[in-house]
């Protein structure tokens, strides 16, 4: 069966192989129970069972939901029958029968799903460049103020226009919208004088929200409501200072589903499994499905998903066993698991859940349902082990793991013959920072580096705090000479950084050591080398980037 690229066009086809089948499915079933007569063999009962419980679950998927629930009624009769086979008897036998035959009549025209309703856009239509500058409009009316954020924001990389008004803004705004808006509440001899105001009108000739922080003098509860109204993803209080201001927009400007969410669907039903697997696909996600449970463990550790879709009922296995046995397995404790199965019985559903599952989806289910329920736990999830790998603090890293991440990347680097840098900051004279300017000063200072360094890394880079001010950071397929270029820019830039204790400020100094596979290919070498590089840029008068010598 050929397959095309679109998404619904593969959906449309897969519905249009499913009916294709569907006849010869239901003929094979009325085919057993005609040849069964008044009686029915055990093993007969328990196939049409099977069965029924596949067209339950996969009916309503494919746009027929009466024939979901009459053979879901079907199946639970059988369930019955095969557990306390004196039930049966043959009036009731024969009204079994009656009802699996008229199944037929059950397949109306398929009903073609409704797409989720369009809601007004939140966000602009098209996707910024990774690699291009976040670009940010000011709205600021204190002249001064916005060239001095400009300025301080210029240093983390951000690309700054600066308006006193929405009006002399408009053209950019309507033509090139940029990346997030940052307005002032109250804007003195503008039109509108209120920055909220012209955020909403702005919005409306748009059609869309942009990302938008809000600033103000004022410190009564009007000013942060009126940004609330006008849709803002953040508000600050000024006196605003450059790094704070910094960490809200990278905050507010954060996608959660950048790296798409990985799937894996374990369903017996191959045709069901690849209708789940396309419409997860085409909502961004990453999915695969497997239809045998003995390759589930080998498959996981293939796409190391973020939630596993798991049938309860497969031939030869339980999906409560199942699930039981992955946990087994100390990387998945906390991995969601999502039973998907037409099993209506709570007291059944409930009993599933004890082995180890943590919610239940009933077949069929509606694409758009599906997508919703599977994005909100994998989400979740995701939330989840990143406070768990990563430091409160900074959000980067913790030290154990940028030390696996490392040797992870030092692994694919000698795999693949490419190189990689490995670098070693540290902030001179923190103790001093903290001794002179008090511990929450000391820490606004290790934020600003670590949004710095976010800031000027690639996406493919990895970022930790390996201790107290000291950082790692892993850069694939990066030569010395490009990663000292890199660091020394990031060194200037933060040296130019200027922060605000009161009507004080002050300027802070980095030093960087870096290492490559090239020389030390080992990850414990290539880590004490840079270490050993860190070490000289201290002993030699710090604000320096060094290389480590070849061994």
């Amino acid at each position: 069966m050929a397959v095309p690229d679109d998404f619904s066009a593969q959906l449309a086809l897969l519905r249009s192989h499913y009916i294709g089948q569907l006849d010869g499915v239901l003929s094979a079933m009325e085919n057993q129970v005609a040849e069964s007569g008044t009686e029915i063999a055990t093993g007969t009962l328990a196939a049409l069972g099977a069965q029924l419980h596949k067209l339950a679950g996969s009916g309503g998927t494919f746009g027929f939901p009466l024939l979901s629930q009459a053979a879901r009624k079907l199946e639970i009769v059988t369930d019955d029958w095969l557990a306390h086979p004196e039930h049966i008897d043959v009036s009731a036998w024969l009204a079994w029968k009656a009802d699996l035959l008229g199944l037929r009549q059950t397949l109306r025209p398929p009903v073609e799903e409704k797409a989720a309703p369009s809601a007004r856009r939140l966000s602009p239509p098209a996707s910024r460049s990774h690699h291009a500058p976040i670009r940010l409009v000011l709205i600021e009316d204190d002249i001064e103020l916005g060239e001095q954020l400009s300025r301080g924001l210029g240093q983390f990389g951000y690309e700054v226009s600066h308006y006193p008004g929405f009006a002399p803004a408009q053209n950019e705004l309507l033509s090139n919208p940029p990346d997030m808006l940052l307005v002032d509440i109250v804007l003195s001899g503008q039109i509108p004088a209120a920055g909220n105001e012209g955020a909403a009108q702005l919005f409306t000739q748009l059609g869309y929200r942009l990302p938008t922080l809000f600033m103000s003098a004022l410190t009564d509860f009007s000013a942060q409501m009126a940004a609330a109204q006008a849709g803002g993803g953040a508000f600050l209080q000024k006196p605003v200072d450059v790094p704070s201001l910094a960490e809200k927009i990278e905050r507010l400007l954060q996608n959660p589903e950048e790296i798409p969410y990985r799937v894996l669907i374990v369903d017996d039903d191959e045709v069901l499994a690849e209708h789940y697997r396309l419409a997860l696909a085409a909502a961004g996600m990453i999915a695969a499905k497997v239809c045998n449970p003995a390759q589930v463990l080998a498959a996981m550790d293939h796409l190391n998903p973020d939630l596993v879709l798991l049938d309860l009922y497969m031939p030869g296995y339980s999906g409560a066993e199942l699930a039981r046995a992955i946990r087994y397995g100390e990387k998945w404790q906390g991995l969601p698991i999502v039973f998907l199965s037409a099993e209506d019985d709570l007291d059944r559903q409930t009993t599933a859940l004890t082995s180890g599952a943590d919610d239940f989806l009933t077949k069929p289910i509606s694409d758009v349902r599906l997508v919703a329920a599977v994005r909100v736990r994998a989400a979740r999830a995701r939330t989840i082990d990143e406070l768990m790998s990563r430091d409160s603090l900074t959000g980067l890293l913790k030290h154990a793991s940028i030390k696996d991440r490392m040797a992870q990347e030092a692994d694919r680097a000698r795999r693949q013959g490419k190189p990689l840098s490995v670098v070693m900051v540290d902030i001179d004279h923190f103790k001093r920072v903290n001794d002179t300017w008090g511990h929450p000063m000391g820490d606004q200072v290790i934020k600003t580096l670590a949004h710095l360094l976010r800031q000027r890394l690639r996406r493919q880079d990895s970022i930790g705090r390996y201790g107290g001010e000291e950082f790692v950071a892993v850069l694939p397929e990066c030569s010395s000479a490009d990663a000292k270029r890199l660091l020394d820019d990031i060194r200037r830039r933060f040296a130019e950084i200027r922060f605000m204790h009161g009507d004080r400020s002050f300027n802070v100094a980095l030093s960087a050591g870096i290492a490559t596979t090239a020389d030390y290919p080992a990850p414990s070498d290539l880590l004490a080398a840079a270490d050993a590089a860190l070490y000289v840029a201290k002993q030699n008068g710090r604000n320096q980037v060094r290389l480590a010598p070849q061994p």
